[in-house]
């Protein structure tokens, strides 16, 4: 049997982590050229269009638009939504940096991004809005999502199909903004 006690202590632990893990990930060696800020539009719950870029969030995995979840109750709601329209709650008008580290297959440029230095990354996955991304080879996350797993938040309250092999728009510079319009209006008619 679990005690109170021992789990405040792994969560303050996970929470250290996270910070560490963030340092290290935002001083990563890349240059101030591979960065890009502004005030950012959520795409879904883990890709955004930053400095007119669209960026996705690195070590994290949102849910599509369209994906359904079911919550403790076993009641179905729209959790990728959900991851979406909190994130974009969240930031509101404020500035966001991100430091590219590469581009994904679909054209975004994989990115930690801070908003008054808080990870945003970490702020989805800490909340059960979005899971960690085994797939980089970076765990970087893993900490933030376990403190969410433990409270049962977001996505760890109910059950979900693993985000991570979900499809996705491809996105590149000459298509980028008309792609992401048209699936927030794809998404907005279904």
């Amino acid at each position: 049997m679990r005690k109170t006690g021992s789990f405040g202590l792994a969560a303050i632990m996970a929470a250290g982590f996270t910070l560490i893990t963030v340092a290290v990930i935002w001083s990563d060696g890349a240059q101030a050229a591979d960065s890009v800020s502004g005030k950012a539009r959520v795409l879904n719950g883990d890709t955004l269009i930053v400095g007119g870029q669209v960026v996705g969030l690195y070590g994290v995995v949102a849910p599509g638009l369209k994906q359904s979840c079911l919550n403790a109750k076993a009641q179905s709601y729209a959790c990728g939504t959900v991851a979406a329209n909190a994130l974009a709650s969240h930031l509101r008008d404020a500035t966001v940096t991100c430091r590219i580290r590469e581009t994904d297959s679909y054209g975004r440029a994989i990115s930690v991004c801070v908003r008054d230095k808080e990870d945003l990354s970490a702020w989805l996955a800490e909340r059960g809005l979005a899971m960690a991304d085994r797939r980089t080879g970076q765990a970087a996350y893993v900490g933030a999502e376990t403190l969410a797993w433990g409270k049962r938040l977001g996505l760890w309250a109910g059950s979900f199909e693993d985000p991570t092999n979900r499809p996705r728009t491809t996105y590149n510079r000459a298509n980028a903004v008309a792609n992401a319009v048209a699936d927030i209006n794809k998404a907005e008619a279904h």
